[in-house]
């Protein structure tokens, strides 16, 4: 995954012509990668290209739903705070489970679907030409 980042961002570095000063990768909350172990791969696989010299922030991103009912938005953790603490564990350990134990504050359905937080994506390159 980390060789792809770097991949993917020489790509646009080539087809630019420039160099990049900086990239942020988001790391979503249930992507189940540790952001330290990403960012240490990143600044390795960097070591020796055009990416050297960029810096490389990585960051946590915060899970957010979506109500399918009536396409309301929420955190993740604003609709589990309610919930008794064996119960967020579950949904922490296995998020699917968000439909059966929470509902949309808006319209009381539980048409929920985590829309951000599962993934790990390049966020923002930022490039000198």
């Amino acid at each position: 995954m980390a060789e792809g980042i770097i991949s993917y961002i020489l790509d646009i570095v080539r087809k630019s012509g420039g160099h990049v000063v900086v990239f942020k990768v988001a790391v979503g909350e249930f992507s189940q990668f540790d952001k330290r172990l990403i960012e240490e791969l990143l600044m390795e696989l960097a070591k020796g290209t055009e990416l050297e010299r960029a810096n490389i922030i990585v960051e946590i991103e915060k899970a957010m739903v979506n109500c399918l009912y009536c396409d309301s938005k929420w955190g993740f953790h604003e609709l589990i705070e309610h919930l008794p603490d064996d119960q967020k564990e579950m949904i922490h350990f296995l998020p699917e489970l968000l439909n059966s134990f929470s509902k949309c504050p808006t319209c009381g359905k539980s048409d929920l679907e985590i829309e951000k937080g599962r993934s790990v994506r390049v966020v923002e390159v930022e490039l000198d030409v």
